[in-house]
């Protein structure tokens, strides 16, 4: 016991050999352990040069506790996601607002996690306790003894070998074998000196082999440097938008001719859970009593299944196959630059840690509201009513306006987790148990609440339609429905949610809804209704329903044109949806 005690420092290693269980038995991740005990061992090293022994065990202890938080927080995003934590993952946690941070704990820190972090929790107050009599009891002059007597040892076994490669071990072996003696024998300086010495050529070392570039430290700094340069490029085109040629061209029609588009973004939504594509559980009701007054169309997808990468492209010039268009103007610029008066109504909260992208284009609109709040203090509960139909008053505000052209986005925050949180009691209809490979009492509540939210989610989507019907009688109204991307609800995985780590099927599958009162239109539409297509185009089929002119339109890019050109579908940067990723 009294050994284990004295080396127990070998023991705060042990958080890295658990993230290295994580990565070996959970992703595919590449992962040199060595790495990160390389840089623990600097760390630890540093309390040599402490005074008194307090202040050792207490910056041993801030070290570790350190090192654990954010090691746990790598292998639980490992365990969860199969994948390694990267400096994009920072990205989009910085677009996360506290409301969504708190609901995110409430999906995913249950059993299995727990579990993790007792793992590595309870073996950890063993550590500290026999590190702290380790530093009270046993000298640095008592490690160096050990270390001749360890050398004298592996010095008289080598002894017996006769190769040169022995010779060279046993070299070595004297040469650690002196340095100990030297530390046993001499005074403090001395002491002091060899230890600067292996700590400076160590830290060289580190720094000239990269090797901090495997840390998680260093892929939060890189994902807020990124961050940082990518908000300063959206204030600086959103700025000077009246430069793009694509905006400085469009043509303004100049007549009385009364449109409304209404664009109703949903969030988290996948078409596979809705009654109308074909679902075992009649979760559209009110959108399939439609009928022929819509057109649901079957093959559109999303380009991530993360909203921030997904709608920066669907709102901009920007696509998977340029992204860098983005800077050429937005939707909402073009709309405004053709005389339309935009209106922004948003169910979802505005901040996250900073000011998100998809805020900052939202503001640009001529009107622009964000109901819920539910990260502030004094409403700190309110996210968890802030059902969407909240917004039709201020849609119907927008709608009752005399302006004759209109477009208006709706941002919802739909069938996003936590679920239940997502629509009041009475929609709490499905309560038996589901279909789904992976039965489980975890399962069966993630996808009944999930069917809930889209049962509720049907009712706002066919409000909606109605408000306009009523508004726009005498006038050429339309709207489009879409998801920003998918949810994985216990169908193709074990697994709720949606990450691009991950990136299954439900999770790109998205519902896209067509409405107007102009009968011709449905009837030039309808055979359009299996068309492959990925919302990064939207801007262009907004373009052609609202028949813009500008120099950079393109009809083979829009999902309502005869010219409509189908194209490969990206997802995820490089990833063929139709041959790696569609049933």
């Amino acid at each position: 016991m009294s050994f284990l005690i004295k080396y127990s420092y070998i023991f705060l290693l042990y958080p890295i050999f658990i993230l290295w269980y994580v990565v070996t038995q959970d992703t595919s991740a590449y992962f040199l352990p060595e790495r990160l005990i390389f840089l623990h061992l600097l760390l630890y090293s540093i309390a040599f040069f402490l005074p008194f022994r307090a202040v050792k065990f207490v910056y041993i202890l801030i070290i570790y506790l350190l090192n654990l938080t954010l090691i746990f927080f790598e292998a639980g995003y490992m365990y969860l996601y199969k994948d390694e934590l990267t400096s994009s993952v920072i990205f989009i946690l910085l677009e996360t607002n506290v409301s969504e941070a708190r609901e995110y704990l409430h999906v995913y820190f249950t059993s299995p996690v727990i579990r993790l972090l007792l793992i590595f929790l309870i073996p950890s107050i063993m550590i500290l306790w026999s590190v702290n009599r380790a530093i009270y009891r046993f000298s640095a002059k008592s490690y160096a003894y050990d270390i001749v007597q360890l050398t004298k040892k592996s010095g008289q076994l080598l002894k017996w070998g006769i190769t040169i490669k022995h010779s060279i071990f046993s070299s070595i072996s004297v040469y650690f074998q002196n340095i100990a003696k030297h530390i046993v024998s001499h005074g403090i300086f001395y002491k002091w000196t060899i230890a600067f010495t292996v700590f400076v050529s160590a830290l060289f070392i580190y720094i000239k082999a990269e090797h901090f570039k495997h840390h998680i430290l260093y892929a939060m700094e890189d994902g807020y440097e990124q961050y940082k340069q990518e908000i300063q490029k959206y204030k600086n085109f959103l700025n000077n938008s009246q430069n793009s040629p694509y905006i400085k061209s469009v043509k303004k029609e100049d007549n009385d001719k009364h449109q409304t588009l209404i664009v109703v973004i949903g969030e988290s939504t996948t078409k596979l859970h809705m009654g109308l594509y074909g679902y075992y559980r009649n979760t559209s009701p009110n959108l399939k009593a439609l009928g022929k007054q819509i057109i649901s169309f079957n093959d559109v997808i999303s380009p991530h299944s993360h909203t921030i990468e997904s709608l920066e492209k669907v709102l901009t010039f920007g696509s998977t196959d340029n992204p860098n268009d983005k800077e050429k103007g937005t939707v909402i610029q073009l709309a405004q630059a053709a005389g339309y008066k935009t209106y922004w109504i948003s169910n979802q909260n505005p901040i996250g840690a900073y000011e998100t992208l998809l805020t900052m284009i939202a503001k640009t609109a001529d009107q622009s509201y964000f109901i819920n709040m539910g990260s502030t203090t004094e409403q700190k509960n309110y996210y968890k009513e802030s059902y969407d139909e909240k917004l039709f008053p201020f849609i119907d505000k927008a709608l009752s306006e005399p302006e004759p052209k209109k477009i208006i986005f709706v941002h919802l925050y739909g069938t996003h987790a936590l679920y239940s949180a997502r629509y009041p009691a009475k929609y709490n209809i499905f309560t038996d148990q589901p279909h789904t490979k992976y039965p489980s009492e975890r399962a069966t509540d993630a996808i009944n609440t999930y069917d809930n939210a889209v049962l509720y989610n049907d009712f706002v989507i066919s409000h909606i339609i109605n408000m306009l019907k009523e508004q726009g009688k005498g006038s050429d109204q339309q709207l489009i429905y879409f998801s920003d991307h998918g949810e994985e609800v216990f169908q193709s995985m074990n697994f709720e949610g949606h990450t691009e780590s991950i990136g299954t099927y439900p999770m790109f599958q998205i519902p896209f809804i067509y409405w107007t009162n102009q009968q011709n239109r449905l009837n030039a539409f309808e055979p359009y209704r299996d068309r492959s297509y990925m919302i990064d185009n939207l801007i262009y089929s907004i373009a052609d329903l609202l028949n813009i002119k500008f120099s950079g339109r393109d009809d083979h890019k829009s999902l309502f044109s005869p010219q409509y050109e189908p194209r490969k579908r990206i997802v995820k940067h490089n990833i063929d949806f139709d041959k790696e990723i569609k049933p």
